[in-house]
């Protein structure tokens, strides 16, 4: 089943086969066996690579709630609140605020036992950390379709949607309406040049001016360069929701923002440990944009 669901998500039996340690012909045995169980088939096979039919569509939804409910049950079998050991968290400076913080308060009230060992770094450097075995797993901040180039070996999910925007101080933002400025810096807040790359395409063309890049380790050391110079960030919306309110910062005009995705990266296993089975539930269910925990 799990050899199915990346094939889902790499559209490649070859590629899944080898993203999870596996042949081609061990992986293609695996959806034949399947096929064979479920009596129909579950991929139709293109010149380059496969695609879910109709029924496997239907099998996709079903398989994701199945290991959804493997990994719960590993959780129930180390009894609840009982679960120790300790888990490594890397977090991007994007998700920070936002994700690692309700994930360490919602874990220490759990499971008192399970200690969480949260780590800054960017996205980059916490799927290198992760394959070389020295994270557990990590949340990140990146755009949808980011998640096709993860490392052979890595699973990743996607918790929620976010909205990032460009955003500028409120003496900046009046200048810039002005044509009053020749450069300004776009702060680098993450390691996701791709996207940056296309908000500075938007700030240039849209006020005929020089973007320079300047590096910053977090969301607040962003927050105090807009307020104190010439300088314009990509952020979440929600991490500065207090700022808009109060009219320290605002959206730069003519620039569109981006919908950007949560995303959860952990090894691939055939089984978790409980302790990280119990960290990833969690993270799962703070990050629902309809859940409320407590």
């Amino acid at each position: 089943m799990r050899t199915f669901l990346e094939v889902v998500r790499t559209g490649s039996i070859t590629r899944a086969g080898r993203n999870l340690g596996y042949s081609q012909s061990t992986a293609a045995a695996h959806i034949r066996a399947l096929e064979s169980q479920v009596g129909t088939s579950l991929f139709q096979r293109l010149y380059h690579g496969v695609r879910p039919t109709p029924d496997g569509e239907t099998f996709h939804g079903y398989a994701v709630r199945l290991l959804g409910l493997v990994d719960e049950l590993t959780t129930s079998l180390a009894g609840g609140r009982e679960v120790s050991g300790r888990v490594s968290v890397g977090a991007s400076p994007l998700s920070v605020d936002q994700e690692l913080t309700r994930l360490v308060w919602e874990c220490r009230y759990r499971y008192p036992k399970l200690e969480l060992a949260p780590a800054g770094m960017d996205s980059q450097r916490i799927t290198e950390e992760i394959t070389a075995g020295r994270l557990d797993m990590g949340l990140i901040l990146e755009p949808p379709d980011r998640g096709a180039n993860v490392p052979a070996g890595l699973h990743t999910e996607d918790l929620r949607s976010v909205d990032v925007v460009a955003v500028a101080g409120r003496e900046l933002l009046g200048i810039l309406e002005e044509n009053r400025l020749s450069t300004v810096r776009l702060l680098h807040v993450d390691s996701d040049d791709q996207s940056l790359g296309r908000f500075r395409a938007a700030i240039e063309r849209a006020y005929s001016l020089r973007t320079e890049f300047m590096s910053i380790a977090s969301v607040q050391g962003a927050l105090e360069l807009l307020r104190n110079g010439p300088c314009i960030a990509v952020l979440p919306r929600e991490s500065v929701g207090r700022e808009f309110e109060n009219g320290e910062v605002g959206v730069v005009k003519g620039v569109p923002g981006e919908r950007h995705v949560v995303r959860m990266v952990w090894n691939q296993q055939a089984w978790l440990p409980p302790a990280l089975a119990a960290t990833l539930e969690l993270a799962r269910r703070i990050g629902s944009p309809a859940a409320t925990v407590t």
